[in-house]
């Protein structure tokens, strides 16, 4: 069984904005109803709005495809990823010290994180606050409620990015008249989708290898301890390739063709199209000079984390387009001095995409993770019923007449008629009340939380939206 709650997720890739429509699963999946994504034409540059008007009018065409393949239905608001290559981590540390042994209590810890909360950093936004372990005396705990102790440290992980980042991404949205639900961290909300638990509390490191970015995260007994993100990606050994004489499609075809796969021997030529000809020896060591610059940042930000493969346990979790190129694998365990190298290709959260369309493996995780990190229902219904099997069985052996003579299914279908007008005029009302809410919100909604996010919808308005969503054919039938 799912739920008729839909989730709308937009990612802001530098090649690519993509969007997708879901609804979770009561086994824990998810089920894609919808896919789209429209090219980036310079607009969005390593992740970062640069174009606030076009990258706008790329959000009204993909908000306009999803809603093409929604049956009645309206997308309303998105739950969307903000990151690109200002993103990174600052630990923090906040301490309390008392007179004499005190019991800590719940509203000492949270002083201590609304203290990590306030923390300046100039030309930076803190997108969110990773709580770690606090310590008391020689131990680590995670949560120190109900010790007895004269001084307790708190220790915090501060996902920053810079104030542009924010600003043009909520103008974007704003200029095309899409609400914000929420926002997420691209790399962690891939994180919760791509990475098992087990790999996490061994110790891993996230590795996403982007089109103008790759992403370093790096996790440790259940947290999230380092994050960067490195300004380079697939997309320069294309730009590199140029260099050949090849114009930006041949050299994006060439790439993935072979990789980084060496050539048969050291006289192989690829003919083009026109009868020009490119030596493919030329050809590996572009490849391999770019990419091992991006692996040899790679390497040095892990290192920088202070954790060694020894603590990480899980080794290393590849994910991104990136991880299609031919020998991707062996080269990053070669480089990275690795022995556990793994592609991420799919999700370990199941997810049926009843879509045409779909992201290429490894691609798919922020959206997934934003789908699954979403909570508010996202799109206004004109009209939702869904018949069970149980529904048809009984659509059979119903009375077909009334005690009175008469058809017995006019009447059901004129009390039909008569549920099926209230349930749209609850729809209208539900769609009043989250303009209201958007209203509410200052107009977009755009906003970021640092412990939590504060949902401005009333109580009544949650306490409906069930209400609203529920199927009325079985109320029907037990008339």
């Amino acid at each position: 069984m799912v739920t008729n709650d839909l989730i709308v997720a937009i990612e802001l890739g530098s090649s690519k904005i993509a969007g997708a429509v879901g609804r979770k699963c009561a086994d824990g999946g998810l089920q894609v109803l919808a896919y789209a994504s429209e090219p980036v034409l310079g607009f969005v540059r390593r992740g970062v709005v640069y174009n606030i008007d076009q990258t706008a009018q790329c959000l009204a065409l993909l908000i306009n495809r999803l809603d093409g393949d929604l049956t009645n239905a309206e997308i309303q608001q998105a739950y969307v990823g903000v990151g690109g290559y200002t993103l990174h981590s600052e630990q923090n540390m906040v301490v309390r010290t008392f007179e004499e042994e005190t019991l800590v209590t719940a509203p000492i810890v949270t002083g201590m994180e609304e203290e990590n909360a306030v923390k300046q950093y100039p030309g930076h936004d803190m997108l969110m606050m990773v709580s770690q372990e606090y310590k008391i005396g020689n131990n680590l705990l995670n949560d120190p409620v109900g010790v007895n102790c004269t001084q307790v440290e708190g220790n915090y992980l501060n996902i920053l990015a810079r104030t542009s980042v924010m600003h043009n991404t909520g103008k974007s949205f704003e200029s095309a008249n899409i609400t914000i639900a929420d926002t997420s961290i691209p790399p962690l909300a891939a994180a919760n989708v791509l990475l098992a638990d087990s790999e996490r509390r061994q110790g891993c490191v996230l590795v996403d290898f982007g089109a103008d970015t790759t992403t370093v995260s790096v996790y440790k007994s259940g947290y999230l301890r380092f994050l960067t993100v490195i300004p380079l990606g697939g997309q320069n050994i294309t730009r590199d390739l140029c260099s050949l004489q090849l114009d930006e499609n041949e050299a994006e075809q060439v790439k993935c063709q072979y990789g980084l796969t060496a050539p048969a021997s050291d006289d192989t030529t690829l003919v083009l199209g026109d009868g020009r000809t490119v030596d493919l020896c030329k050809v590996q060591e572009v490849i391999e000079a770019r990419f091992e610059e991006i692996i040899l940042n790679v390497y040095h930000q892990i290192k920088a984390s202070g954790y060694t493969e020894k603590q990480l346990l899980a080794g290393v979790v590849c994910c991104g387009g990136g991880i299609n190129l031919k020998g991707f694998e062996e080269v990053v365990a070669k480089k990275l001095q690795v022995s556990k190298v793994k592609m991420a290709y799919n999700t370990v959260t199941k997810v049926e995409w009843c879509t045409t369309e779909r992201p290429a493996d490894g691609t798919q995780g922020v959206l997934v993770g934003l789908l699954m990190d979403g909570t508010d229902s996202c799109c206004y219904n004109n009209m939702q019923m869904e018949i069970k099997p149980e529904d048809e069985g009984r659509a059979v052996t119903l009375d077909l007449f009334t005690e009175d003579g008469e058809s017995a299914q006019d009447k059901r279908d004129e009390e039909l008629k008569v549920q099926r007008q209230l349930k749209i005029q609850e729809a209208e009302k539900r769609k009043k009340e989250m303009e209201e809410a958007r209203q509410a919100r200052g107009g977009n909604g755009f906003f970021s939380s640092i412990v939590k996010r504060v949902k401005i919808f009333t109580d009544s308005f949650e306490d409906k939206v069930d209400d609203f969503l529920k199927d009325d054919v079985d109320k029907q039938g037990k008339k």
